[in-house]
């Protein structure tokens, strides 16, 4: 059975609990490719709907040039050529009651028909704030969502105009990007997504990093060329772990689903009866578990002392988990905050019987 759990969006990524639920999308970069072509290829005559396969997106500001100069030095953004409209034609148009309009323009690239976010104020009928303390307060467009080539770069600005990041961000977001979110002036969420060399680790090669390693990192790169080389996916480190419980441990939901893809066994076992969805359950891995519940993982499989994946994450949040998850930093680095596990395990917890209500229809019957 597949189970579809989103929490947020991004993010993809609700990427490591809070810091992917911010705000305001708009897909700029994946929207650039026209449906022309394929539509050709069919021989089908039918005509797109839309002229243009970008578009823009206006945003109404408290104050124009706070927020023109948030997002050209903050952001990055360049801006462009704009436009305005007196009182009585955007009145005309249905947008304003007798106000004009002055729109500022700013662009990723400076390109013919790149899109564009479009900046405006009426500081004579000022609009209701909305609540923009989570994604979910207000409903409306939610987060503005950028893929930038250097994200230090990203970060660097954001520090230079004393710009708080939100969360632990820079956070982790796959292979080598970083995710950071901030806030405009007005509060409006924006997500950058992209590379960060001061972030990542030393380059290696590929081939020379050991294949239970690059689970544990969660190096797909390398993963694909042991596979390539006749590597036995379900081989165990020691006798011990394997490669899938590897790295649904460390949260690489990425190398997860490159191991599932290519034949990984979900439900395999470590000497004390472990499975990968024992590990991510307890350290609340939202994206690991929905990856490994999809594929099939058994919630009901015990270990060597009768715990479940859905005793896991069962047991309430205390000092002694905490402790345990601090442990496990300590030890074998498994890269999460305490504070994180809490707030995810309670997820983890609705997935995991969400899972076995639909797999038992008689397990809502059953005394709790």
């Amino acid at each position: 059975m597949k189970l579809r759990y989103n929490p947020f969006s991004t993010m993809e990524c609700y990427m490591f609990s809070r810091r992917i639920f911010i705000s305001w999308v708009i897909v700029f970069s994946s929207m650039i490719m026209v449906t022309a072509t394929a539509t050709a290829q069919e021989g089908a005559a039918k005509k797109s709907v839309f002229s243009k396969s970008t578009f823009d997106l206006g945003i109404v500001v408290s104050d124009l040039d706070k927020a023109a100069k948030f997002y050209v030095e903050v952001v990055g953004m360049t801006e462009v050529k704009g436009f305005a409209a007196p009182a009585n034609v955007a009145t005309a148009f249905g947008l304003t009651d007798n106000q004009p309009v002055v729109v500022r323009r700013f662009v990723m690239d400076d390109v013919k028909d790149a899109p564009s976010l479009k900046l405006m104020a009426f500081p004579d009928a000022p609009g209701v704030k909305p609540d923009q303390r989570f994604i979910h307060s207000t409903l409306g467009f939610s987060y503005l969502t950028l893929f930038v080539n250097d994200m230090d770069a990203v970060v660097e600005r954001a520090k230079k105009a004393e710009v708080k990041l939100l969360g632990q961000t820079p956070a982790k977001a796959g292979g080598n990007n970083y995710l950071t979110v901030y806030q405009d002036p007005d509060g409006n969420f924006i997500e950058l997504i992209g590379p960060s060399a001061r972030n990542a680790g030393p380059i290696q090669n590929d081939a020379k990093i050991d294949f239970f390693e690059s689970a544990r990192r969660g190096n797909v790169v390398s993963l694909r060329q042991h596979l390539k080389d006749g590597q036995d996916i379900d081989a165990k480190q020691n006798g011990n772990v394997h490669a899938l419980g590897l790295a649904a441990l460390f949260g690489h939901v990425e190398a997860v689903e490159f191991l599932i893809q290519n034949g990984a066994k979900v439900n395999q076992q470590t000497k004390d009866g472990g499975t990968a969805l024992h590990g991510a359950s307890f350290l609340g891995r939202i994206q690991v578990v929905e990856a490994l519940l999809n594929a099939g993982a058994d919630v009901n499989v015990s270990n060597n002392n009768g715990i479940t994946p859905l005793d896991e994450c069962m047991e309430p949040w205390s000092g002694e988990i905490s402790k345990k998850v601090d442990f496990l930093n300590q030890v074998i680095k498994v890269g999460v905050k305490a504070e994180d596990v809490e707030i995810g395990r309670p997820m983890v917890l609705a997935m995991l019987k969400e899972h076995v209500a639909k797999s038992d229809p008689d397990e809502e019957s059953r005394p709790k």
